[in-house]
């Protein structure tokens, strides 16, 4: 099995680390990449908490975006491909089948009463792209991209929390609940103190630096090259108050919960 997903994890990389070449909507190059990957960790983190299958979780989240580029069907024609492609390996039947079923209900199909390892996949790859610090760095990035004003983007905040918050009805685990209300919470706090700092004309704890740093680095637009910039100097003397929001966001794009 090892090997196996060895060969995947370079078809992965090969297929979604340069796409797309440019930014469009809500994907840039390398975005979709690094979102897997920690859909990947976080998904399988779930798996044994809830006593699921890991093997399936792991292979499902790792190859769940691999047909991305092909837009809102892209769960249904990502599985059908993923069949043709684990057709290729003396897998058995059952785990194919498990693994196909995860990535077509992936997108918002799943109910409470689908397999635990469909559960695990579904929660984590909506948990990534819409709680926490790592969803306010990719709305900051998405906005940038578009050509917003990051004072705009800021303001935008207010009306963009709830939306975020309304997704939690689509969780269907307790586990995926749990975790997408701390990451909430960390994202509520952020976003709740960059929005008075605007106002106020203070920025006491660096959240604006943060978001500037951010918003102006869209370019770079792989969360992993701006946290190297960051903790390494190249960014500039990272403010005290922003050093532990920046800790904070370093553990989400780990996989942390």
């Amino acid at each position: 099995m090892e090997w196996i997903y060895a060969e995947l994890e370079e078809l992965v990389r090969a297929r979604l680390e340069g796409w797309p070449p440019q930014p469009q909507g809500y994907h840039w190059p390398g975005y979709t990449y690094d979102h897997t990957l920690r859909v990947v960790k976080l998904a399988t983190w779930m798996a044994r908490r809830l006593d699921a299958d890991v093997q399936i979780v792991q292979f499902a989240a790792l190859l769940h975006d691999i047909r991305k580029d092909a837009g809102r069907d892209h769960a249904k024609v990502g599985a059908a491909e993923v069949r043709r492609i684990l057709a290729g390996y003396d897998l058995s039947p059952h785990f194919v089948s498990a693994v196909a079923h995860a990535i077509e209900c992936h997108s918002g199909d799943n109910t409470p009463e689908h397999p635990v390892e469909n559960l695990c996949l579904g929660d984590a790859d909506l948990i990534d792209a819409n709680f926490g610090l790592v969803a306010t760095w990719r709305f900051i990035t998405i906005r940038s991209h578009g050509g917003q004003e990051l004072d705009d983007t800021i303001e935008a905040m207010a009306e963009w929390l709830p939306k975020k918050d309304a997704l939690t009805e689509r969780l269907n685990t307790d586990l995926g609940h749990e975790i997408a209300a701390r990451r909430s919470e960390r994202m509520h706090g952020f976003c709740t103190r960059l929005m008075a700092a605007q106002v106020g004309g203070e920025d006491d704890d660096g959240l604006l630096w943060l978001a500037r740093y951010v918003h102006n680095n869209a370019a770079r637009g792989r969360l992993g090259e701006q946290l190297a910039a960051i903790n390494g100097g190249d960014a500039g003397e990272v403010p005290a108050g922003a050093e532990a929001v920046v800790e904070m966001l370093a553990a989400e794009a780990a996989g942390e919960q």
